[in-house]
């Protein structure tokens, strides 16, 4: 008798089990909330993924495992993440969970849309959760784009990478002497760490010398550059009102440089986007003292 029970109960047991497991539905992704840039760096890319997973059963589900894929629109890997501790979501309910994902910077510019200045990727997702001892795979796949359109700005105008300029001055000169003008030519270099496309189409700005608002410039010539262009050089070109004024400002000076600032508004135009922002340099300029005295 005691066995029969026994049997009676290890076959309720497995017909219980069974059961769960027909019963069990599968976890599925509620809805992806938004995918946030918090840095933009030469190398990698850093975002922050934030989605819902759903439990649609009558039991707390235990999410055990979750792998996020960011896949390229041609589907190709550009970014992963994973699910550090296992999750407890009430029946009927869901959990908004927040991944960090790193991207590639250069792989990730390449993808960027030139009329809306978004990235096209695809979500993907792998998981396993766990009800009543019953578990079961699940998978999802979702196209999202991510708008990078403030990061942009904030990079290209403000000639910044990881707290460094990316403009650089390499020269400071007086190029034309005249009673009533004379010129000064700044030859820097631009670097695009980031493998950016963008026009470096004017710079409009004043040159003080001696704390004296002493004339003014622009571009030579406008620049571009692309994803191949690490670094290009350029020119800046001013027109000095009174040439009196470098003499003044080189008086006691013996070793024949003087500092100069200048302070404009770079205009710039990356993947559609017209941007216009201030900046400001300074650097000392080589004077012949001799050829300005005489």
């Amino acid at each position: 008798m005691n066995k029969m029970l026994t049997i009676l109960f290890a076959c309720l047991a497995l017909l219980s089990l069974s059961g769960c497991k027909f019963l069990f539905k599968k976890p599925v992704l509620e809805k992806i909330h938004d995918v946030k840039v918090l840095s933009l760096d030469p190398d990698k890319t850093e975002l922050e993924l934030t989605l819902s997973v759903h439990n649609p059963n009558a039991y707390k589900l235990k999410l055990n495992s979750l792998d996020i894929t960011l896949l390229s629109p041609k589907r190709e890997k550009i970014g992963s993440a994973f699910l550090k501790d296992e999750v407890l979501i009430p029946k009927k309910r869901s959990n908004a969970l927040t991944f960090r994902i790193s991207l590639d910077t250069r792989s990730t510019v390449k993808t960027i849309n030139n009329s809306d200045q978004k990235v096209f990727v695809y979500i993907a997702g792998s998981g396993r959760g766990k009800v009543l001892g019953a578990s079961k795979k699940f998978e999802f796949e979702e196209p999202f784009e991510i708008d990078v359109r403030e990061q942009i700005q904030r990079v290209v105008a403000g000639f910044k990478a990881d707290g460094n300029d990316i403009f650089k001055v390499k020269r400071s000169y007086v190029s034309k002497l005249g009673l009533t003008e004379s010129q000064i030519r700044v030859d820097f270099i631009i670097l695009n760490p980031y493998g950016l496309k963008f026009n470096f189409n004017s710079f409009p700005a004043t040159i003080t010398i001696g704390d004296k608002e002493s004339g003014s410039g622009n571009l030579l010539q406008e620049l571009s550059f692309d994803e191949k262009i690490y670094s290009q050089e350029g020119t800046m070109v001013f027109k000095i009102n009174n040439w009196k004024a470098i003499v003044n400002a080189v008086k006691g000076v013996l070793n024949g440089e003087i500092r100069y600032e200048v302070t404009g508004r770079v205009q710039i135009d990356a993947y559609g986007i017209q941007i216009e922002r201030p900046y400001s340099y300074s650097d000392m300029i080589a004077i012949n003292i001799s050829e300005l005295v005489f």
